[in-house]
């Protein structure tokens, strides 16, 4: 669970440093006003530095435990031979450049590169946490590119969403701050969807058959997931051009999901995927309990799952549905863009229960 939790956490703390420096970029006139204060952004930058850390301590225990290794040699060897360790040692040396950056008095002649060279740091930090990703070390330069392209797309999209949504001081400039995201918005998402589907294919090409397995249940959770995210997104894109301090709290109902999005991807971070089909994931071990209980599937049988809906499944699928339109409907009319989330965890409910029904 810590690990889980530190992961999120650096999720957490890429985005609003992302979504700060992609709006250092632009014009007033082109943004709400908001405010991030430096010392703010110097712990965000602790953050990113000490939870990134965490993965590099989680290694060098393992092997402690399994090889018996003094700490030292294993603390060099990680940082010294793996890519986890090399991009860890990278994120330290930018993190220490971008902290001489915020701690520049107004009156230094180098103030003028200060959100010129930010946006750059962090776009180092970015690549650097794709460099490190499982599917950078399985796959090399491909995984790489794919990791990184799914990752930078994510937290440019969902950066600028939680730095508008939660600091935002004065709503102003709605209109043409609209024209600017909502297209890189799109942009954004669609990348990520190209990119995790091709991580997908090579992560976990068995798609139904690895919902046996942690991972796959996570992986599963997560798609669901972004079903009422994009729908949160077109509300926030199309029903709240006009400025107004309801069109905040939408925002941050959207940035509540996405954080739980945010925590599911941590605990797929954290399981091995399963790369083969049903026979070859069982032998690596049983399906999850709660699988078999849920589905009644009965892995023995050797046979990769399939998706075919009866009546159960279909009635869960159309209450998943009605609770996702109705209740993000309703809750946009009675201004109360709290129950929004509850209407999109109960769509996700109801999803997984209908595919789970579904398994034969």
């Amino acid at each position: 669970m810590l690990y889980v939790l530190s992961e999120a956490l650096l999720y957490c703390c890429y985005a609003i440093l992302t979504g700060v420096s992609i709006l250092a970029l632009l014009p007033d006139n082109k943004k709400p006003r908001y405010h991030i204060s430096d010392n703010t952004l110097t712990w965000v930058l602790l953050g990113i530095v000490l939870l990134s850390l965490v993965q590099v301590i989680k290694i060098i225990v393992f092997y402690k435990e399994i090889l018996g290794y003094d700490i030292p040699y294993l603390l060099f060897t990680v940082l010294s031979d793996y890519k986890i360790g090399n991009a860890w040692f990278t994120t330290v040396i930018t993190a220490m450049v971008m902290l001489l950056f915020l701690g520049l008095k107004p009156n230094s002649k180098a103030i003028k590169y200060k959100w010129k060279a930010i946006p750059i740091l962090t776009l180092i930090l970015l690549i650097a946490f794709g460099y490190a990703s499982h599917s950078a070390s399985l796959y090399g330069w491909s995984g790489f590119a794919a990791h990184t392209t799914h990752f930078v797309s994510a937290m440019v999209w969902i950066g600028v969403l939680f730095v508008v949504g939660w600091f935002t001081v004065e709503l102003k400039n709605w209109s043409p701050f609209l024209k600017w995201f909502s297209p890189m918005a799109i942009v954004c998402v669609s990348l990520n969807i190209i990119a995790g589907l091709l991580l997908m294919s090579r992560l976990s090409p068995y798609y139904v058959s690895s919902w046996i397995t942690s991972f796959g249940q996570a992986m599963l959770i997560k798609h669901l997931l972004i079903v009422p995210i994009i729908a949160l997104a077109l509300i926030n894109t199309f029903l709240l051009r006009k400025e107004s301090n309801k069109t905040l709290s939408w925002m941050r109902a959207e940035s509540i999901v996405i954080i739980i999005l945010l925590v599911v991807t941590a605990f797929m971070g954290q399981q091995e995927p399963p790369h083969g089909d049903l026979t070859t994931i069982l032998d690596d071990g049983p399906p999850l309990p709660w699988f078999t209980y849920i589905s009644g599937f009965d892995v023995s049988r050797g046979e990769d799952m399939e998706i075919i809906p009866n009546v159960a499944s279909l009635c869960l699928a159309a209450a998943g549905i009605i609770a996702i339109l109705g209740g993000l409907l309703w809750s946009w009319k009675k201004k109360m863009a709290i129950w929004s989330v509850s209407a999109a965890l109960f769509f996700v409910i109801c999803g997984y229960l209908a595919l789970m029904f579904s398994i034969a």
